[in-house]
């Protein structure tokens, strides 16, 4: 019985102290990261860097977009043109939907942060000028 309680006091001991270990880590790599974040805040030139490769990966995911589309199109037209209905160009054609679907979504979520730098960006010329 000794044994056990002195166990479970060793395993409370250990939960407890590796608990306080990984707080202390994830705490500090938040500092980390706030610092980093706000370094970036503040440099106009970062901004308009991550703007620029927003807007890159948003004309790629457009181009995907339209890919996918014009697929899923040649795919429709073929099983509407075809007297049976084959399963594998049902099962390609499901596929890029769920694909389209997928970079409509990516592509919203661009668009919403392609939004929220460009003002930032407009806040950082403000402040800039008014400096």
């Amino acid at each position: 019985m000794f044994y056990l309680t002195i166990q479970i006091a060793f395993l409370l001991a250990l939960a407890i102290a590796s608990g306080l270990a990984i707080g202390w880590w994830a705490g500090n790599k938040t500092a980390q990261s706030h610092t980093l974040t706000q370094e970036t805040a503040d440099n106009p030139f970062d901004a308009r860097f991550r703007l620029e490769q927003c807007h890159r990966d948003n004309a790629t995911l457009r181009r995907d977009l339209k890919e996918a589309e014009e697929r899923a199109e040649k795919l429709t037209a073929r099983l509407e043109n075809s007297t049976q209905q084959d399963d594998d160009v049902l099962e390609r054609l499901e596929t890029y939907e769920i694909r389209i679907q997928a970079l409509l979504e990516d592509l919203q979520m661009r668009d919403d942060t392609i939004a929220v730098l460009e003002s930032e960006l407009e806040q950082m010329r403000a402040r800039s000028n008014n400096t």
